[in-house]
Order: C-alpha cells, then structure tokens, then sequence
C-alpha cells in the first residue's frame, strides 16, 4: 500500500546493480539495446532480429537511489562513488539481448530477481562490462534461450562465474561467450548442457588467467566450429574434454594456440573427419 492508501501490485520482476562512479556529470550508460548498440557501431550488419530496444523501453523503469527517473540509456550522476540501480519490468521480456553492453562502470549485477523463462536471446548481454566483478545469475532460466554469444565477452574483471544452475539445452550459439575474460580464474560450468550447439569458436579465448576448465557436463554432437576456443589460454594447465564428440567439427584452427601452460591434453577421442582447418591447431603450445 502506498503513501495515498492505494494497494499496490507487487514488484517482482527486476535487476540491481551497482555503478562506480570516477567523476560527476559525465554522460554514464546505464542500459542498452540493439538499436543503440547500433548507432554506435553503424559499421556493423543490421539484424532486424536483434531489435530489442522498443520492449526495453516500454517495460523498464529504472530507479536509482531510491528515486525513479525518466527512462533514459545515459544519466549523469552529480555524484561520485557507488550508487544503486535498480531496473524494474513491467512485463516478462523476450530479448534482453545488448541490455548492458557497453555499461563499463557497472561494477555489480544481481539477477536473480529477474524473470528470464521467456527470453530467448540474450547475446552481448554483459558484453563490455569491463569493471563487473560480481554478477548473480543464480535463478536465471534458460530453457527457451537460443543464443548467448558474447555474453561475457570483455568483462576483464570478472573473476568468477558460476553457471551451475544454467540449463542451456536449447542454446545453437554461444561463440566468444568469454572472449577476453583476462581475470577470470573460476568457471562452473558442473550442469552446463549443450546438447545443441553448433558454434564455440572462441569461446574462452583470451582468458589469460584460467588454470582448469571442466567441460565435462557439454554435450559438442552438433558443433562444427571449433576455431580458437581456447585461443591465448597461457594460464591453462588442465582441460577436461573426455566427452567430446567432434564428429561434425570443420574449424580447428588456432584452437589451443598460445596455450604454453598445458601439461595434459588428451585428445584420444577427438574424430577429425570433417574437419578441413586445423592450421596453427597447437601453435605456442
């Protein structure tokens, strides 16, 4: 009930996170979307597929310390320090694809008040969130989800990650999901299901500071491409790939170059039939 004595309907369905903020009254991303993703990268391809930002828009209220504002994809804080957001959705959303790519002041992400059993596609969702350091993603629902590409891509201060309660059976594409993730020295990944993916190219390239990868849970059946997935990895020591099936892979090149830590790497399973590109496969090694 609120101060009028009017009944309220209850709010359950939102994101909080916390920004950083360096210096006051400067123009700070607070959320995105496809379409804003694209008027600043107007070299890339428009996909009409990816458009999100009309359903972010009307959906979303944002307060932020306590007082709602207008919605807006920038805002200027008057005052340093952290500060709180909380991102509020009237309604379940469908993309939530590029909705904080870009934030780099973000330092924390809660979304476990967040209703994802619609979402379909959440690709570049944190892409670029280069000061996120914690993130909870401990209720997210993945059942309808089709693509998570570059999801974590750039978050280089990221340092852990778990993934254990993802069910990601439905999910085709998750290339360069972790693609620059420099920090990152856990990753569970225990339930991670794969059943049918098709690309993981560049999936944890340039994450220079993972010692040991478990993948034991990925199901790789459908996945053809291969190229660079652990690309850079110069901090890998273990990587566990006893139940990968690459019957259908064509790109292994670059795949475990510049991994000059790996002590262990048993391929004895891997099937290379289809496979057409295997150049600088254990460059650097």
């Amino acid at each position: 009930i609120n101060k009028e004595g009017k009944e309220e309907k209850e709010i359950n369905n939102y994101i909080i996170s916390e920004i950083d903020i360096k210096e006051d009254n400067q123009n700070i991303r607070i959320i995105n979307s496809y379409e804003q993703y694209y008027k600043d990268h107007s070299s890339h391809e428009y996909k009409k597929e990816y458009k999100n930002e009309k359903e972010i828009m009307k959906n979303c209220e944002i307060i932020i310390d306590y007082e709602k504002i207008n919605f807006s994809f920038f805002y200027k804080f008057n005052k340093t320090g952290i500060h709180t957001i909380k991102y509020i959705f009237k309604e379940n959303m469908k993309k939530c694809n590029f909705m904080f790519c870009g934030c780099g002041n973000l330092t924390k992400i809660d979304l476990s008040n967040f209703k994802s059993n619609n979402i379909i596609d959440m690709n570049n969702m944190f892409r670029e969130c280069s000061s996120l350091m914690n993130i909870n993603l401990s209720n997210f629902n993945m059942n309808n989800i089709l693509n998570i590409s570059y999801l974590f891509y750039g978050c280089s201060s990221l340092k852990k990650i778990d993934l254990s309660s993802f069910n990601a059976n439905n999910v085709k594409n998750m290339k360069e999901m972790f693609l620059g993730c420099s920090s990152l020295t856990d990753i569970n990944l225990t339930n991670f299901k794969t059943n049918n993916v098709t690309d993981m190219g560049y999936l944890f390239c340039g994450c220079t500071s993972l010692a040991n990868i478990n993948l034991s849970s990925f199901n790789t059946n459908h996945v053809k491409n291969m190229r660079d997935m652990f690309l850079g990895c110069s901090s890998l020591k273990n990587i566990t790939l006893s139940n990968f099936n690459t019957y259908n892979v064509m790109n292994m090149s670059d795949m475990f170059c510049g991994c000059s830590s790996l002590t262990n790497l048993n391929l004895s399973n891997f099937n290379t039939n289809k496979v057409t590109d295997m150049e600088c496969m254990f460059c650097e090694c």
